[in-house]
């Protein structure tokens, strides 16, 4: 909101001057920014005590009423650029929602690096290059941070990758269903780091709501929709 100062040359804002009579006394205390509203109760009560033999001139008069137009269309722009944010923050709500019930039954690769095993179901674990590897080492941990197995796979491409985990652990042997996390870091062919970053995907089974935002569940986990990066057809 817009803040009036020296609005006469006789009055200020300042609490430290003479309130105009007419007006109460804390006036400008309490005041400190003053809308349309009280710029208007000033400007009526200046007309009411003007010296009746030293009327206010006609061009203070109109520069004054000029300055509350000028105020009060600030102030009726401000609340319709509010009133159209708030629309479009609903808007926008109300399609992220709508789009992520069409999201359930599909495959999504999202920000992350959790696994689950289940039923030796030979989990998806998805990575992104940000260049070409000739290198690259994954590396899977058991909930306790026990390292279960090492992978590698050579000549990737930049851009997100794939591959699945056979469940067994680097002795062959199958190991508990459960959680597990894993890493991932690549090389290019002159030996030097590539950057490479975990992802995680699974399949949408549903969809929970909080504060008004939707989140897609998959495997007991919720996910924002905007940690999502892949969608595949399910």
């Amino acid at each position: 909101m817009s803040q009036i100062n020296n609005i006469n040359p006789t009055y200020g804002s300042s609490p430290d001057q003479a309130t105009p009579r007419g007006l109460p006394t804390d006036f400008f205390s309490t005041n400190a920014v003053l809308g349309k509203d009280d710029f208007l109760q000033l400007l009526v009560t200046q007309l009411r005590h003007q010296n009746p033999f030293e009327p206010m001139e006609d061009k203070e008069f109109i520069a004054q009423l000029a300055q509350f137009s000028s105020l009060e269309q600030l102030q009726n722009l401000n609340s319709n650029v509010m009133a159209n944010s708030d629309l479009d923050y609903l808007l926008s709500q109300t399609i992220s929602n709508s789009m992520a019930t069409q999201l359930i039954g599909k495959e999504i690769v999202a920000s992350g690096n959790s696994l689950e095993l289940a039923n030796q179901n030979n989990p998806r674990i998805s990575y992104r290059l940000i260049d070409d590897a000739s290198k690259v080492t994954i590396k899977i941990f058991d909930s306790d941070g026990n390292l279960v197995r090492t992978l590698e796979q050579t000549d990737k491409s930049s851009g997100i990758n794939h591959l699945n985990w056979d469940g067994k652990n680097d002795s062959g042997s199958q190991v508990p269903s459960g959680d597990y996390t894993f890493s991932v870091s690549a090389e290019n062919s002159a030996g030097e780091a590539v950057t490479a970053t975990a992802l995680r995907t699974g399949y949408v089974d549903g969809v929970t709501y909080s504060n008004g935002i939707a989140y897609l569940m998959i495997n007991g986990e919720k996910i924002p929709l905007g940690d999502i990066i892949e969608v595949s057809g399910g």
